[in-house]
């Protein structure tokens, strides 16, 4: 007991630290909604069939931008929501759109294997400097943005996104 009087100043000193560490690492590996989305609508990427996709044409609709890869556990989890929100009440409202950091082919089985109906677009690694670009300074995945039809992100996040908050941000980016 006399040990923990004597050294409480350096323990709270040390909880303090590692507190004030451990919100700063948070913070920065959170997305800067702030950022410019010119670098998205610059890109132009494949989809799945091998056609080309101008992300300039999506630019002026409610748009949800969702970075994944198939190794990414957490990319996995949440795209089940994404499936839900592309398909159901929010369908005609704004777009979902899926860039992966991977390659066709294992897209291709991965989204048949799971039922992902979804546009998929193959961004490969190059992806992950868009994703820099874009505010995701560590390039973690799963990344997420939700646009509105002005071209102002409604969301951001780093991390997997739940049905929930993207119908929250859907029904932002589509006004309704």
């Amino acid at each position: 007991m006399l040990w923990l009087k004597r050294n409480s100043p350096l323990l709270l000193a040390g909880l303090a630290a590692l507190a004030i560490g451990a919100w700063l690492g948070w913070m920065r590996l959170q997305a800067n909604p702030s950022v410019s989305l010119d670098p998205l609508w610059a890109a132009e990427l494949t989809d799945l069939r091998g056609n080309k996709v101008s992300m300039a044409s999506l630019r002026g609709k409610p748009l949800v931008v969702n970075f994944w890869a198939t190794w990414c556990g957490p990319c996995k989890e949440e795209m089940p929501d994404f499936q839900r929100l592309a398909t159901g009440e929010m369908r005609d409202r704004i777009k979902v759109v899926g860039i992966g950091i991977d390659n066709a082919a294992n897209m291709r089985a991965f989204a048949e294997k799971i039922g992902i109906t979804y546009t998929l677009l193959e961004g490969g690694a190059e992806s992950l400097d868009m994703l820099k670009a874009l505010g995701n300074q560590v390039g973690g995945l799963p990344f997420t943005l939700v646009i509105d039809a002005d071209g102002k992100s409604v969301m951001v996040r780093l991390g997997r996104a739940s049905y929930e908050d993207l119908v929250v941000a859907a029904k932002a980016a589509s006004k309704t």
